[in-house]
């Protein structure tokens, strides 16, 4: 602020001028410093502007950012186990699909069982193809190794030959004998990548939580199968069951009961399946939930904490806007005071 000096300035008390100009300069300063606050909604620019609060600030910032981790990291994870419970559904209509089919195998034309034959290979394609389902980069059954397919062609190629080849080998009296060499090439062998794991990825989802993201193809991760027609796992059940009806032909039908043998056997552990996958869904599901609720209470954690930042950094824009104007009021009066001392003399004040 630029003080006119005038003549009349001398003939006043020394003091009196040196107070106006110093109360004007501390409006000034009130007025810059509120207009600030109005624009920005901020108390100060700095932290070192919010003086003993600004500790508050300090303490409270790194706490949000951090609950801003956990939400995102279980917004990312919701998003795979969605993908995962949506490709576990395919798999549990692929396998209720073959299981209706097959139920009257055993008296199909020589024509349907190769039809259906035809029909399981190309659903064998199906299966690996879900379970290489990528979420972005990852994918979403290959665990901690999730840059790399879970089923690639060598591995998966490999393990649907070696059970077509057992099949291939039902004669006459062995039909029992397939089906245990069918289910023991399904267990032996294995139609995953060499690096995959048996660990889920795992998120982050509070101080010192963790949760584990979705499935590794063929580690069961919410039931167990177990029994003398299963491998334990029902991946690695349901190719043995696609391969088996795949390896099926027109001149098998002719083997009678060993025929059936076979169909039945498949059937059951198609049935088998079909009720793990359900029950792996509902696992998972269940796990979302907890997601959604520890979700939900950081929602609510991130609320506090706002308001307890707010309340420190922030400004009232009404009450702002209220101090904002009686400050440039009484600054405009601060310069008519100065002003009009210009015209004033010593006697004006006797």
């Amino acid at each position: 602020m630029t003080v006119i000096s005038s003549p009349n300035a001398a003939q006043m008390p020394s003091g009196l001028l040196g107070l106006l100009v110093q109360d004007s300069a501390a409006i000034q300063s009130r007025v810059t410093t509120t207009s600030q606050q109005a624009s920005t909604g901020l108390v100060a620019q700095t932290y070192g502007g919010l003086g003993a609060q600004a500790q508050v600030s300090l303490n409270l910032r790194p706490e949000l950012a951090q609950v801003d981790v956990y939400a995102q990291n279980i917004t990312t994870a919701s998003t795979q186990m969605d993908s995962t419970n949506q490709v576990l559904g395919q798999l549990e209509q692929i396998a209720s699909q073959f299981r209706t089919s097959e139920l009257g195998v055993s008296t199909d034309t020589a024509q349907e069982v190769d039809t259906l034959a035809s029909q399981a290979s190309a659903a064998l394609t199906q299966v690996q193809s879900l379970l290489n389902t990528k979420v972005g980069d990852k994918y979403i059954f290959a665990g901690q190794d999730s840059a790399n397919p879970p089923l690639p062609d060598t591995q998966f190629n490999a393990y649907v030959a070696s059970i077509r080849t057992a099949m291939g080998g039902l004669a006459a009296g062995t039909g029992a004998a397939t089906v245990a060499a069918t289910l023991a090439a399904a267990t032996t062998n294995s139609p995953f990548s060499t690096t995959l794991g048996t660990t889920p990825e795992t998120a982050s989802v509070g101080v010192g939580v963790t949760v584990p993201v979705g499935v590794v193809a063929g580690q069961n991760a919410y039931v167990s199968q177990t029994g003398p027609n299963t491998t334990g796992s029902y991946v690695r059940d349901l190719i043995r069951s696609l391969a088996t009806i795949a390896a099926m032909n027109s001149s098998q039908t002719t083997l009678g009961a060993d025929f059936t043998t076979v169909v039945s056997n498949t059937q059951s552990s198609l049935a088998s399946q079909v009720v793990a996958i359900s029950n792996e869904q509902a696992g998972i599901g269940a796990a979302q939930q907890t997601l959604t609720n520890t979700q939900t209470a950081l929602g609510d954690t991130k609320t506090a904490l706002t308001t307890q930042i707010s309340a420190v950094e922030n400004v009232d824009a009404a009450s702002t806007a209220t101090a904002l104007t009686q400050a440039q009021t009484q600054l405009q009066i601060s310069y008519k005071i100065i002003s009009s001392m210009q015209t004033m003399s010593l006697v004006s004040f006797l």
